[in-house]
C-alpha cells in the first residue's frame, strides 16, 4: 500500500492489479508497461493475498483508494478475490473511509455497507450514464467519478452522495471544455451534493469538498 497524490484520497492499495475495459486512456496500463518488474503479469488481472492485510497496518484512520489499478467488480473479477478483499475490509481493526470505484457497479453485492465504505462508478461521457441507474441501487455511500471527463454530460444525480470532476492527462486528443464542468457543478448544487473539482481542472475555484452524510 502506497501514498498516493490522487488528491481525493490517502492511499492506494492494491490486493488486485489489472484490467481488461481496455479505456484508451488508461494511465494504470502504461504505469505496468513501463515497470515490468513490478507488473510480472503484465495488465492481466493477479491477485496478491499477501496485500490483503495492508490497510490493517496504518494506525490512523485514512482514506484508501482500493484497487485503484483494476476493477473488483468487473466480470473477470473472480468472486473469491472479490470476497477476500471485501472480508479485509469489513474486518479491518482501524476504521479507514474506504473508496471503491468501478464501472461495472451492475456487480456490486446487493448488502448494507457501512458508511465508512463509499462505493463509487466512473462516468466519463453520456453514453455511460447508465452506471449511475445501477449505482444508486447499492445501501451505502454513492458516488460519481466525472473523469477523465470527455464531453457534457447531464446526468441524473439526485441520490448521489458526491461527485469527483476531473480531465483527461497524458494525451491532447480530448480538450476539456469549462461548460462542460460548470453544468455538472451547476446540477450537484441544485441536490446540495458535495463536489471535488481536481487541481487539473484549473478551475478559478478550490472546491474539494467531501460527503458528510
Amino acid at each position: 500500500m502506497n501514498r498516493t497524490r490522487i488528491e481525493w484520497t490517502c492511499y492506494s492499495w492494491n490486493p488486485i492489479t489489472g484490467c481488461l475495459h481496455g479505456c484508451w486512456y488508461c494511465y494504470a496500463r502504461k504505469l505496468a508497461q513501463r515497470f515490468p518488474k513490478v507488473f510480472p503479469h503484465g495488465f492481466e488481472p493477479t491477485f496478491y493475498p499477501e496485500r490483503l492485510k495492508e490497510p490493517w497496518e496504518v494506525k490512523k484512520p485514512s482514506k484508501i483508494f482500493v484497487c485503484s489499478i483494476a476493477d473488483l467488480f468487473a466480470p473477470w473479477t473472480p468472486v473469491e478475490w472479490r470476497d477476500q478483499v471485501l472480508n479485509s475490509i469489513f474486518n479491518c481493526p482501524v476504521k479507514h473511509t474506504f473508496q471503491l470505484l468501478t464501472k461495472n457497479p451492475e456487480n456490486i453485492p446487493p448488502i448494507h455497507f457501512p458508511e465508512n465504505i463509499w462505493l463509487g462508478a466512473t462516468v466519463s461521457t453520456q453514453e455511460e450514464d447508465w452506471r449511475i441507474d445501477d449505482l444508486i441501487k447499492v445501501d451505502g455511500v454513492r458516488f460519481v467519478s466525472f473523469e477523465p471527463l470527455l464531453g457534457p454530460i447531464h446526468p441524473e444525480i439526485s441520490h448521489v452522495d458526491w461527485i469527483i470532476i476531473g480531465k483527461l492527462t497524458g494525451s491532447k486528443k480530448i480538450k476539456l471544455q469549462s461548460w462542460w464542468v460548470k453544468d455538472l457543478l451547476k446540477i450537484a448544487r441544485n441536490y446540495g451534493i458535495p463536489v471535488f473539482i481536481k487541481n487539473n481542472v484549473g478551475w478559478p475555484i478550490k472546491i474539494q469538498e467531501f460527503p458528510g452524510r
